[in-house]
Protein backbone atom coordinates (compact mmCIF):
# COMPACT_ATOMS: atom_id res chain seq x y z
CA UNK A 1 0.00 0.00 0.00
CA UNK A 2 1.33 3.46 -0.97
CA UNK A 3 0.88 6.22 0.93
CA UNK A 4 2.38 10.13 1.77
CA UNK A 5 4.54 10.66 4.53
CA UNK A 6 5.33 14.40 5.09
CA UNK A 7 8.59 15.17 7.09
CA UNK A 8 10.22 18.61 7.97
CA UNK A 9 13.07 20.15 5.52
CA UNK A 10 15.27 19.35 8.66
CA UNK A 11 13.93 15.41 8.85
CA UNK A 12 14.01 15.17 5.01
CA UNK A 13 18.00 16.23 4.94
CA UNK A 14 18.36 13.56 8.51
CA UNK A 15 17.02 10.84 6.21
CA UNK A 16 18.33 11.44 2.76
CA UNK A 17 21.69 12.16 4.81
CA UNK A 18 21.54 8.26 6.47
CA UNK A 19 20.05 6.94 3.03
CA UNK A 20 23.81 8.03 1.39
CA UNK A 21 25.67 7.35 4.61
CA UNK A 22 23.92 3.21 4.33
CA UNK A 23 23.76 2.64 0.78
CA UNK A 24 20.05 2.05 1.62
CA UNK A 25 17.01 3.60 0.21
CA UNK A 26 15.01 6.31 2.47
CA UNK A 27 11.83 4.02 1.89
CA UNK A 28 13.64 0.71 3.31
CA UNK A 29 15.15 2.90 6.40
CA UNK A 30 11.06 4.32 6.71
CA UNK A 31 10.11 0.74 6.93
CA UNK A 32 12.87 -0.34 9.58
CA UNK A 33 12.25 2.47 12.07
CA UNK A 34 8.61 1.81 11.52
CA UNK A 35 8.83 -2.12 12.61
CA UNK A 36 11.35 -1.24 15.24
CA UNK A 37 8.67 1.02 16.59
CA UNK A 38 5.87 -1.29 16.63
CA UNK A 39 7.47 -4.01 17.29
CA UNK A 40 8.73 -2.44 20.93
CA UNK A 41 5.12 -1.02 21.82
CA UNK A 42 3.79 -4.12 21.52
CA UNK A 43 6.53 -5.70 24.02
CA UNK A 44 5.53 -2.72 25.98
CA UNK A 45 1.98 -3.21 25.92
CA UNK A 46 2.43 -6.89 27.46
CA UNK A 47 4.48 -6.09 30.08
CA UNK A 48 2.16 -3.21 31.09
CA UNK A 49 -0.55 -5.47 30.74
CA UNK A 50 -1.79 -7.91 33.50
CA UNK A 51 -1.31 -10.63 31.47
CA UNK A 52 2.11 -13.22 31.46
CA UNK A 53 4.51 -12.01 28.88
CA UNK A 54 6.17 -15.48 27.10
CA UNK A 55 9.39 -14.21 24.90
CA UNK A 56 10.84 -16.74 22.91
Amino acid sequence: MAWTLRLSEHEEAALCAQAVLEGRSKQEITRDALRTYLERHRAWEGFLSDDKVVYG
